[in-house]
């Protein structure tokens, strides 16, 4: 996790704008934050895991939810906070610290959640643990994990530079190392049909197949063959 949070610590700086370019990214997150606005009741308090420069945090604040973001890495947290800045009202916070371990921001929330891969860096058995803490009984939880193929054998993927070990869980291996403490309903994929947003350049350079495939994957994300073969599969399940 120390090799994480340095290698996002140097990406912070032009994060937001190498990914704001990004039309697959920014097609993951806006399918992904739909699912929020269903899944979570108005004025939610939540768990932001892996906040990252705070987009879905602030995407939520903004709209009355009252979100803990939660990082290791300093610049990330920094640009965070920066955006919340300027933003006339919003909900959100941002604070320090691993997901494996959340007993100091207290317990019965009504929610969590973490997108683009955070927990692919994390020990998932100790996250599982410290939510199964932290949630009230019944909170439902939405994860956004890069699945087995996201995953390019014989690469290790390079964050700011520096080598960071990656692990690629099935929907499956993800709910069985979080634990009995929770409960799972059927998930969706992103990015069964569509490309990983590391191959945002033919995206841009075919917006119109893109757009088409866009289409296409919106139909059939959900589908039980389908739904845990995504770059990334979003789980979904609850605080028993």
């Amino acid at each position: 996790m120390a090799s994480a949070a340095l290698a996002f610590d140097r990406a912070a700086a032009d994060y937001d704008q190498v990914f704001g370019g990004n039309p697959v990214g920014r097609l993951y997150r806006y399918v992904f934050q739909e699912r929020l606005l269903r899944l979570f009741a108005p004025g939610a308090r939540l768990l932001d895991l892996g906040c990252g420069t705070g987009e879905d945090a602030l995407f939520l604040g903004s709209r009355g939810y009252r979100v803990t973001g939660i990082d290791a890495a300093p610049g990330m947290l920094a640009r965070a906070r920066e955006k919340a800045a300027q933003q006339q009202r919003n909900e959100a916070r941002f604070v320090a610290g691993s997901f494996e371990d959340l007993d100091a921001l207290g317990r019965d929330f009504d929610g969590a959640y973490s997108n683009f891969g955070a927990l692919n860096c994390a020990d998932l058995r100790a996250a599982g643990r410290a939510l199964a803490r932290a949630l009230r009984p019944g909170a439902p939880l939405l994860l956004s994990v890069m699945g087995p193929r996201a995953e390019r054998p014989g690469v290790t993927p390079r964050v700011g530079g520096i080598p960071l070990p990656v692990a690629y869980p099935t929907p499956g291996q993800v709910q069985r190392a979080f634990g009995p403490e929770f409960s799972w309903r059927p998930g969706f994929a992103l990015g069964v049909l569509l490309p990983s947003p590391q191959r945002s350049g033919w995206a841009l350079r075919n917006p119109q197949a893109f757009g088409a495939l866009a289409i296409a994957e919106s139909l059939v994300r959900h589908w039980p063959i389908l739904r845990g073969l995504g770059d990334h599969n979003v789980i979904e399940g609850a605080r028993r």
